[in-house]
């Protein structure tokens, strides 16, 4: 009885012993995958490593590379084609980088593993492949859903020029934008006939950067400065704002805004030997069609010199200076924010 347990548990172990050995010769999907896999279907890599894991990343990894592939071999096929230019493609484009996008790709519906084995040195080889159809819908839905996005922040901005609520929806739709075109250079990788299919109201990412540079151009701003006797005060402010692309104008217009200031000087009691002012500047953005104060700014304190005059031109450097490194940051911040 005991040898028949014996001889019989013996003879299990060897049957899995046999289960986990590879076969003599390598399949067919290994050594000559297009010869069994149908590439109008599937796009595939085999991928090899010391263990499953290994195998598995690198077959990701030798799949993205063939995406990658696809999509130059895509874009070099579209270049004389109507509407390749409204899908995204540019000649300058570099196209590898581009499908960074992909580097989740395990993610993606249509991705399998579907075969492995194993070497008589050990090595694990793994099949990966990616259903084109199934993956090309994923993508196809996530551009439509961007598009939606970027097209909806246009219709906004078109609705609100000269607003720094426009710009703001312009900045996000070229996020957007930028963000689909890795979508879309994917597609062209996974499935060329269904990124055909894509058309852009907002042409192209490039496009909606150029959008938004043009709208900095109609956000107008004017600059008033009340005591300012020598205009240096206002000439920072109009520096203020071409260094965050903006120009100031004469005049603000209904929708635009009004950069604000005022300037006091008041004389101090002297001490027999120098001549004192107190100076208080304050600075305030405005918006004309609402009266509302988007951002504020204010500087106080007091300058001495043997001259009144000299000490208001100290007074006047402070103010320059406080303006630079304080009310400078201060707009730029909210004009980015907002």
């Amino acid at each position: 009885m005991f040898k028949m347990s014996f001889f019989a548990g013996l003879f299990l172990c060897m049957l899995f012993f046999v289960g986990c050995v590879s076969s003599a010769s390598a399949p067919e999907w290994v050594t000559n995958p297009d010869e069994v896999l149908d590439s109008k279907v599937h796009l595939w890599a085999v991928g090899s490593g010391a263990d499953r894991k290994a195998a598995e990343s690198d077959a990701l990894s030798l799949l993205v590379r063939s995406i990658q592939q696809q999509v130059v071999a895509t874009s070099d096929a579209s270049k004389e084609m109507s509407g390749s230019h409204e899908a995204g493609f540019q000649s300058s484009y570099n196209y590898s980088s581009s499908v960074a996008t992909v580097s989740s790709i395990k993610e993606v519906p249509g991705v399998s593993f579907s075969q492995s084995w194993m070497a008589k040195n050990g090595t694990v080889y793994l099949l990966a492949t990616l259903n084109r159809d199934e993956a090309g819908g994923f993508y196809r839905q996530k551009i439509a859903d961007l598009s939606a996005v970027v097209e909806s922040e246009i219709l906004f901005a078109t609705a609100n020029e000269g607003t720094w609520a426009a710009l703001t929806a312009l900045e996000n739709a070229v996020a957007k934008a930028w963000e689909n075109q890795g979508y879309i250079d994917v597609l062209a990788g996974v499935h060329p006939a269904m990124y055909r299919t894509v058309s852009l109201d907002y042409v192209s990412a490039p496009a909606v950067e150029t959008l938004a540079e043009r709208h900095r151009d109609k956000i107008q701003v004017a600059v008033a400065v009340e005591g300012d006797s020598n205009g240096r005060v206002a000439s920072i402010l109009q520096s203020t704002l071409a260094e965050i692309g903006l120009k100031s104008a004469a005049d603000g217009g209904s929708n635009g805004y009004v950069l604000q200031g005022t300037v006091s000087m008041e004389s101090l009691d002297n001490d027999g030997k120098y001549e004192y002012v107190r100076f208080v500047v304050d600075v305030e953005l405005r918006e004309l069609s609402t009266g509302k104060v988007l951002t504020s700014y204010s500087k106080n304190g007091r300058e001495a010199h043997l001259t009144k005059k000299e000490a208001e031109q100290r007074a006047y450097r402070t103010i320059e200076d406080a303006l630079k490194k304080e009310f400078a940051p201060q707009l730029k911040n909210f004009v980015e924010k907002n």
